[in-house]
């Protein structure tokens, strides 16, 4: 069942031109370098993102909001530790918009800066283009770290649905962030929301579901190699894999065989199923007050993040009250 919500805002300019991004060394496929100020003009501390930071160029016809993100920097004068949320929708749909203010709000209050970012979707780009993506905005990010106050050595990548797999196999096969980069050990924790495409071969011997062969091509290899149990050798960061209850028919399984390929390479996962929760609220009530999801998360967080940084004693989500930013996002759905 797909869901959608009418009336999502029209997306804003881009921020940078075409000159600045040549400037600044942000062509697609290139490693960043500094760009010119993101956060100029945020105060430290400050309840605002920066919206539509453009992080390369896409090629001629993609959409120029392609390759864009939106960054909260943290809450706190220190630097923050920096959680990096990719959107789901089928590896097809959906847009940064998924990453919303409560999410942020969330993170911040524990410590954290936040972005929400988009790639190229599957009518752009295979899924191994959208990975790349991803691995390029952390490393604009990262350029960006001094005037954004964020640690860039300090990096968690969170995904929901088929940004759960996207961030899975960022944060699990080295050569992405090595391709754009990124020297490793940078990412030091993984979050999946209800994630799909773990291991695709299972999932497609099991159930014999067409949109893997859509989305990633008819060959078996292929799906091995876009899949992130594929990568769950030693030195991985550590997960916490939730997902919502036994009724969803893939992502429970999905979970429990990736955790035990985690562990099994020495590695540290855990599993936790959302009672209560369905696909999409375990996306879109993240920060929510009293919200289970997001407690484990930030638990789980300041054993594996901000612990020792001076950020681990900031845990309450009240510490940032609700703003008129909460109302930026929609829920335009997906399947997954």
């Amino acid at each position: 069942m797909i869901l959608h919500a009418a009336g999502r805002p029209a997306q804003p300019p881009v921020r940078r031109g075409l000159g600045a991004l040549l400037a600044a060394g942000l062509l697609y496929g290139a490693t960043p370098a500094a760009a010119a100020g993101a956060c100029v003009g945020i105060a430290p501390g400050e309840d605002r993102p920066v919206r539509d930071l453009a992080y390369a160029m896409p090629e001629a016809g993609v959409p120029a909001d392609a390759l864009s993100l939106d960054l909260w920097p943290g809450a706190s004068p220190l630097p923050a530790p920096l959680v990096v949320f990719v959107h789901g929708g089928t590896w097809m749909n959906g847009g940064k918009y998924a990453g919303t203010a409560g999410q942020a709000r969330a993170f911040r209050s524990a410590g954290f800066a936040y972005a929400t970012v988009n790639y190229r979707l599957r009518r752009y780009a295979a899924p191994d283009g959208a990975a790349r993506d991803i691995a390029q905005a952390i490393a604009f990010l990262r350029a960006e770290a001094g005037g954004c106050g964020v640690d860039p050595s300090r990096i968690v990548l969170m995904g929901h649905s088929a940004g759960g797999h996207l961030a899975a196999l960022v944060a699990l096969d080295p050569g992405y962030l090595a391709g754009a980069g990124v020297p490793p050990g940078v990412v030091r924790a993984v979050v999946l929301l209800d994630a799909y495409g773990l291991d695709i071969p299972r999932h497609v011997r099991e159930s014999g579901d067409p949109v893997y062969a859509r989305v990633f091509g008819p060959d078996p290899v292929g799906w091995t190699a876009m899949s992130p149990v594929t990568y769950a050798g030693p030195g991985r960061p550590p997960a916490v894999i939730l997902h919502v209850d036994a009724r969803n028919p893939e992502t429970p399984g999905q979970a429990r065989v990736l955790a035990e390929a985690l562990r099994a390479a020495g590695g540290e996962a855990v599993v936790h199923e959302a009672e209560g929760e369905n696909h999409i609220s375990i996306n879109f009530g993240f920060g929510a007050p009293g919200d289970e999801t997001t407690r484990r998360t930030l638990d789980f967080l300041a054993k594996h993040v901000t612990q020792g940084t001076g950020l681990s004693g900031l845990r309450a989500t009240a510490l940032i009250p609700p703003t008129s930013a909460d109302s930026a996002g929609t829920h335009e759905g997906y399947t997954r």
